[in-house]
């Protein structure tokens, strides 16, 4: 192993946000004799998001729910402006507010010293949520984040092409692979790769087990090209080295769906929050859509399925994490989760984050687009209940996921292999992190 010794970051900056959480928290010791008397009336906490939509109507009606916690909802302009605007004020040291929707990996939270250890607030109602979400909330395993709901990914068939072509649908990997080449045969592609999207290769990754990023003792370990991550790329060289994909790209969206619509691309992943509009814009191929589980690896002990999400935070600073807590917990209740439904388009934010989201799984699905929509709400919960939702991105996310975009690019385009794109953008972490002065090991 290669070590840079250099400074390390997180650890100090979660120490730091320790000793500031106990030093300005609300919850604890008695107060001194000349300190004044705890604060009458409810506990007042400001929301950051740029919900437009439903956020305020949220706040507002958790406010009516009960009178221990008066919240603000300060509507940002964008994910981009939110940040832009909590950097002012850490950097400012003053309106900080209570809760920020999360603009960027919770490590960078806690690297930056933003985040506070919110871990004996969460540790009180960890029975609200599902495993997916408690993990995505946490960092070395402590919660700096309020636990967030990931969107599962599920399988979708075109069974009109499948059955055209006499195919069974794929349980494995190493099957989709074989349907693979059996459709090739006829001039059907498997599914579609876009060469600026290398987001199937970390689903994929996940969903392997893989680590490309993990905290040891003082240090971070980096590790792209471990024998799990490579197993993942192995799916997708396969595909790519005899031309079983398309390479539609994201950025021509009307040809996108034409292709999607044509029963020339037999099936994709998806997320539950995609339907809506894959049924708009494909309106050809509605009824021939099946949903199913997602292929597994085929040394899998148990069922996964890819997904990861983006935690809120407490900021460093806020006084009262337990009141943050109690909105958040609050947001899983069938009240809070009517509070959410969009007044214009009567559509509801389909709750991830709680142990069984069934109750409400049928509003997402429209209606026609699969060929039996029951059986697809069905699949769509199953996968929440395997969700992983952890998947670690380390420091300097921002600078090495326009890398992995690049190198991407090129292993689709079939210029360089993946493994070779992944040992560079290894070499380009590793560069980066040095001269960042954040300490790390690359893994062997």
């Amino acid at each position: 192993m290669r070590t840079n010794r250099t400074r390390w970051t997180t650890m100090g900056v979660a120490a730091a946000a320790t000793v500031s959480l106990a030093a300005c928290s609300s919850g604890g010791s008695a107060a001194e004799p000349d300190e004044p008397a705890e604060q009458a009336g409810p506990v007042s906490i400001e929301i950051w998001g740029w919900d437009a939509e439903t956020g305020e109507q949220i706040v507002d009606a958790f406010n009516e729910a009960q009178d221990d916690v008066e919240a603000e909802y300060v509507l940002q302009a964008s994910n981009v402006a939110t940040q832009t605007n909590f950097q002012n004020a850490m950097e400012a040291g003053s309106g900080v507010p209570c809760l920020v929707q999360g603009f960027a990996p919770l490590t960078t939270m806690v690297v930056n010293g933003w985040a506070q250890d919110i871990t004996e607030y969460v540790e009180g109602s960890t029975d609200l949520y599902n495993e997916g979400a408690l993990a995505a909330a946490q960092v070395d395993g402590r919660y700096y984040g309020l636990p967030a709901g990931s969107d599962a990914q599920f399988y979708m068939v075109n069974q009109k092409t499948f059955d055209e072509y006499d195919v069974e649908v794929p349980t494995t990997w190493d099957e989709f692979v074989e349907v693979g080449r059996e459709l090739k045969k006829d001039g059907v592609d498997i599914t579609n790769l876009a060469g600026e999207d290398p987001t199937p290769l970390m689903h994929l990754a996940q969903q392997a087990g893989a680590e490309w990023f993990a905290i040891d003792g003082d240090q971070w370990v980096v590790n792209f090209t471990d024998e799990r991550t490579l197993a993942a790329a192995d799916v997708f060289q396969q595909l790519i080295d005899e031309d079983m994909v398309s390479n539609q790209t994201y950025m021509d969206r009307p040809a996108l769906y034409k292709y999607f619509d044509s029963g020339k691309m037999a099936s994709t992943t998806t997320q539950w929050w995609s339907l809506t509009g894959l049924q708009t814009n494909m309106p050809d191929s509605a009824g021939d859509w099946t949903a199913h589980p997602i292929p597994q690896f085929a040394d899998a002990a148990a069922p996964v399925t890819p997904g990861r999400a983006t935690a809120s935070f407490v900021p460093v600073g806020c006084e009262h994490p337990e009141a943050v807590v109690a909105f958040h917990d609050w947001r899983t209740t069938p009240e809070a989760i009517e509070a959410g439904r969009n007044a214009e388009t009567g559509a509801i934010g389909f709750p991830t984050q709680i142990p069984d989201p069934s109750d409400y799984v049928e509003e997402v699905v429209p209606e026609g687009f699969f060929a039996d929509d029951q059986a697809a709400a069905d699949e769509i919960v199953s996968a929440q209940t395997h969700v992983i939702g952890k998947f670690e991105l380390g420091p300097n996310y921002d600078a090495w996921f326009p890398e992995l975009q690049d190198q991407w690019g090129k292993a689709v385009a079939g210029e360089i292999t993946l493994e070779e794109a992944l040992t560079a953008v290894q070499e380009f972490v590793a560069s980066d992190l040095e001269n960042k002065g954040i300490s790390y090991t690359v893994a062997e």
